[in-house]
């Protein structure tokens, strides 16, 4: 990369940052201001449409008057001689979220109630699946269509980029915690925040390296999709039920510290597998 467009990518890559925080701070505030105080837990006002689009729309904004162009992308899925990377796009979710399940099952930290399970359609799971996919495409093509692919071309340590990428990618979680993770009070703040940023670039890691091994933003899109629908399904549902205390070791999300953990490992794996590769 020549030292011009190198200064421009540094530079859109901070003014993406400022303007999805900011667009994030915004979007909180105008949730608070919209949404009842009798509103049901999870209920979504005018500040988290706002939120949810931002990151595609300052994406879109840099790269139609940034300069950026639409290099780098990742729009084709690219599934020649990417196979082993899609499987894992496809099953890390299914497999990381039922090894935490069963943990907490063997150590008696959850309840799995199986008549709400059985009480699970095909229709709400493909309802979820479809809403899933949508909301998806404003998260995974602004993040791993843009913001993790610009990193990566600055050449720097990788583990510092995809620890860049997660850390301004937790910053935007932080307005809507409250809407997303019912459990949490407001003396909780201390350790979650800390833990929700953590996880952010842990799964960063394992997005980031797909992301490098196919060239394709297309396997962090169905894989954020499928850990949201699996996670959201056995959740909103009642399926599962932590006991008191228990959310923030076996959470399938990213303040999950199993899950934290796990993710790490695997971020780690698959890094050296890519480098192997090359």
């Amino acid at each position: 990369m020549d030292t011009k467009n190198e200064r421009r990518t540094r530079r859109n890559i901070v003014v993406f940052a400022v303007m999805v925080t900011c667009l994030a701070a915004l979007a909180g505030i105008i949730e608070q201001l919209t949404i009842s105080p009798d509103a049901e837990p999870g209920s979504a006002g005018l500040g988290q449409g706002l939120w949810i689009i931002a990151p595609l729309a300052v994406m879109l904004l840099l790269r139609f008057f940034g300069g950026d162009g639409w290099s780098g992308a990742g729009l084709r899925p690219n599934f020649k001689g990417n196979g082993f990377w899609w499987m894992v796009s496809i099953l890390i979710f299914p497999v990381t979220i039922t090894v935490t399940l069963v943990l907490g099952g063997l150590f008696n930290r959850l309840s799995l109630n199986v008549d709400m399970l059985r009480g699970v359609s095909a229709g709400t799971f493909l309802t979820m699946l479809i809403s899933m996919l949508v909301k998806n495409v404003f998260e995974e093509f602004a993040w791993r269509g843009y913001l993790a692919p610009k990193m990566y071309s600055l050449n720097i340590n990788i583990w510092l980029s995809h620890s860049i990428v997660g850390l301004i990618w937790g910053v935007w979680h932080l307005p809507f915690v409250f809407v997303f993770w019912t459990y949490l009070t407001p003396d909780m703040l201390w350790y979650f925040v800390p833990l929700l940023l953590i996880g952010c670039i842990s799964h960063s890691v394992v997005y980031g390296e797909i992301r490098l091994a196919t060239d394709s933003a297309i396997p962090a899109w169905i894989m954020h999709t499928i850990g949201n629908t699996f996670g959201s399904v056995l959740l909103m549902n009642g399926i599962v039920q932590f006991h008191s205390g228990q959310e923030l070791f076996l959470s399938p999300g990213t303040e999950g510290i199993i899950s934290i953990i796990m993710m790490f490992a695997i971020g780690y794996w698959l890094h050296k597998r890519r480098v192997k590769a090359v």
